[in-house]
């Protein structure tokens, strides 16, 4: 019950603040904490709207063959965004796998776009509105131009991968 209520002040207080478009509910048997840090302390992991990267263990494979840890690099790419800076998380309402899925902003940058621009990321356009995808796209048209990230080489889908795709260099 007080890791219900601990939750539950954390959810008020993200989305409460985090979000111009209006507070969300969410159903707190579907958003579950990630880890416990102390005993008045829960977080929980955000889904990141519109993209998908590389999972943390994924390979890809740079234009010479050789492979490379693209999921770690993701991973790291996106904490090195966040790091030391004033981040606000613009919540869609919804919840998949557990998440809450959001939006991370610092001021009016959209670090899910920056991460498909920067080649860390694909688009996942399944539901992002009409405006959205023609930015996101755009983002990852230069990406693909640029040969920056995953665009380097040869990669599997995120998803695919999560199907068990895997390149031969893994």
């Amino acid at each position: 019950m007080i890791m219900r209520s601990a939750l539950a002040l954390l959810l008020a207080t993200l989305t409460t603040t985090a979000t111009a478009e209006g507070h969300y509910d969410y159903d707190l048997d579907e958003v579950k904490p990630k880890f416990v840090s102390d005993g008045d302390t829960a977080s929980i992991s955000v889904r990141l709207y519109g993209i998908d990267t590389p999972e943390s263990a994924q390979l890809c494979e740079r234009a010479d063959g050789s492979c490379w840890a693209c999921g770690d690099r993701a991973e790291r790419v996106l904490s090195g965004m966040i790091k030391n800076e004033e981040t606000t998380l613009r919540f869609t309402g919804d919840v998949t796998h557990g998440r809450p899925v959001a939006t991370i902003m610092i001021g009016a940058k959209d670090i899910n776009k920056e991460m498909v621009r920067q080649g860390y990321a694909v688009v996942f356009a399944r539901f992002l509105t009409s405006a959205m995808k023609t930015e996101y796209f755009a983002a990852q048209d230069e990406a693909k131009a640029a040969k920056r990230g995953i665009w380097q080489g040869s990669f599997i889908l995120p998803e695919d991968w999560r199907d068990g795709d895997r390149l031969l260099c893994e």
